[in-house]
């Protein structure tokens, strides 16, 4: 994309425009659609009495994820945004990158690869006024550096190629819920040591 080479002097001319009265988001979720498949991705935010909505992309977005054609997913992708988000008298222009730290993975019967990543958020919006192009209200920033952000992916398998290609993505705030069959395992791996705890109590109080 064009907008890479330019995301550095995007992330760091925003950074210094950094203010005192920053909104802090809490809380934010969305949706990455296939490789050309519209509208591209949506994202929402939550936090500061600001519900901020992007219902879809005015131009491609960037990163390693969205650009997983032919590629290998079992590494760190970062997902991008930047430029003018949303359109209207008033919209949001900015930056949003979300950054993986750590991921697992796993490949379903049919050869579907899904990996869960762990990411870091950079979120950096201001909303403009479209008659003036002065900010209104903003910087928009996420409020907890140290809360991440999860993303689950899945590839389709690029066959006869190890390499895979990406089927879509969500991105979410919000601590993920273990699903039933971990939760299954979770449980029968302690029922060895309840057994045991219930053993040594019974033999105390012979």
């Amino acid at each position: 994309m064009k907008r890479i080479p330019i995301l550095l002097a995007v992330l760091i001319a925003l950074a210094a425009s950094s203010r005192a009265d920053s909104i802090k988001l809490t809380s934010g979720s969305g949706t990455m659609y296939p490789f050309q498949v519209a509208p591209g991705f949506t994202l929402e935010f939550h936090g500061g009495g600001y519900d901020i909505a992007i219902p879809a992309a005015l131009d491609d977005p960037g990163g390693t994820l969205w650009n997983c054609v032919g590629c290998d997913p079992l590494t760190n992708l970062n997902f991008i945004v930047s430029g003018n988000l949303t359109v209207g008298a008033q919209y949001y222009s900015g930056l949003i990158s979300l950054d993986a730290v750590s991921f697992v993975s796993s490949v379903a019967p049919n050869g579907i690869l899904t990996v869960k990543y762990t990411a870091t958020a950079f979120i950096q919006l201001d909303l403009i006024d479209d008659s003036t192009g002065l900010a209104i209200a903003g910087p928009f920033v996420w409020g907890n550096p140290d809360q991440p952000w999860y993303i689950t992916a899945q590839f389709r398998p690029d066959l006869p190629s190890p390499l895979y290609t990406q089927m879509g993505a969500t991105f979410s705030s919000a601590t993920p819920v273990p699903e039933p069959a971990t939760l299954m395992l979770l449980g029968t791996g302690t029922l060895p040591v309840l057994f045991a705890v219930r053993r040594r109590l019974y033999r105390v109080t012979e």
